[in-house]
């Protein structure tokens, strides 16, 4: 019962002693599910909650007191909403103000479940920077500049909910640094290419959210290099040799992407060593034992799957003796790591 609290459940319910299920929850305090109703005590449920906030749902109501409910936040801040709704009150705004800021601390969505009267600015603020995503529950009568700015440093797409005129330039670029997939709800005005660059360093598929004239090599080039599978959002005329290999590299099986012209030994090995079922996209031509070996070994190192590869595996070239060296090639590099 030491070893895993859950283990209780395996264990006949009349043999399941107070002192057995003390045990338990102070391991995994989710056993406290299976312990009797009789023997959820003040003490055990307290044990259980300090140990697992989420095991406030199996605390009979009874026993939900401020104490418990705030060892639970304390553990867990989502678990908010397991707190009975009368310790949500005014009556008890001494120990509930700091069961709140507890929880919205700890785990900022857990505004949600706090008094929309109880909410206050600090709270709010708390809240925003531990998860910027909670500024969807701030009344509107408290949110700030400064919260906003706060909220999207810590969530960048929290961005969708500051106001389109409160998207200044110092926002849009904090929330950009902090994920690259708020430049979507930037404001066409302020794509600039500074913050353009910023975003696609953050999150390279940003670049589909860059305007076409802002989608230079340099924005390109540092896209792939963040992510591979930005290529196909790369203009045609700018998937030069440089930027094809910085992206297959990350991501093989773009290569699909890359004009056929740029799929050369060189381009095609790099794409099959990131990924094995980019063989499918490399021209036939180019398909020998050595490059088809790379892939079927890549994948089975990767997937422990190699049908995939093996269909665009040449039939001259796909013998017992190939199949059995890549076996073994895949067992060794499995090894290997």
């Amino acid at each position: 019962m030491r070893d895993d609290g859950l283990d209780l459940s395996r264990v006949p319910e009349r043999l399941r002693t107070a002192e057995m299920c003390l045990a338990a929850v102070e391991r995994d305090g989710c056993a406290l599910k299976y312990v009797p109703e009789a023997l959820r005590t003040a003490e055990l449920c307290l044990a259980a909650v300090e140990r697992d906030g989420s095991a406030l749902k199996y605390v009979p109501e009874r026993l939900r007191t401020p104490e418990v409910c705030l060892a639970a936040v304390r553990d867990a801040g989502w678990v908010l909403c397991d707190v009975p709704e009368d310790l949500r009150t005014a009556e008890l705004c001494r120990m509930l103000d700091e069961l709140n800021r507890v929880a919205v601390g700890s785990d900022g969505v857990a505004l949600q479940y706090v008094p929309e009267a109880l909410r206050t600015a600090e709270m709010c603020l708390e809240a925003v920077k531990a998860d910027g995503t909670a500024l969807k529950y701030v009344p509107e009568a408290l949110r700030t500049p400064e919260m906003y700015l706060a909220a999207v440093r810590q969530v960048g797409t929290a961005l969708a909910y500051v106001p389109e005129r409160l998207r200044t330039p110092e926002v849009c670029l904090a929330a950009v640094g902090s994920d690259g997939c708020a430049l979507q709800y930037v404001p066409e005005a302020l794509r600039t290419a500074e913050l353009c660059l910023a975003a696609v360093e953050r999150d390279g598929c940003a670049l589909k959210d860059v305007p076409g004239r802002l989608r230079t090599p340099e924005v390109c080039l540092a896209a792939v290099g963040n992510d591979g599978r930005a290529l196909q959002h790369v203009p045609e005329t700018l998937r030069t040799a440089e930027v094809c290999l910085a992206a297959v590299r990350d991501a093989g099986w773009v290569l699909q992407y890359v004009p056929e012209a740029l799929r050369t030994a060189e381009l095609c090995r790099a794409a099959v060593c990131s990924d094995g079922s980019a063989l499918q996209y490399v021209p036939e031509a180019l398909r020998t034992a050595e490059l088809c070996r790379m892939a079927a070994v890549n994948r089975a190192a990767l997937e422990g799957d190699i049908d995939d590869v093996l269909e665009y595996v040449p039939k001259e070239i796909l013998t017992p003796e190939f199949c059995g060296e890549v076996v073994l090639a895949a067992r060794k590099a499995g090894e290997d790591e």
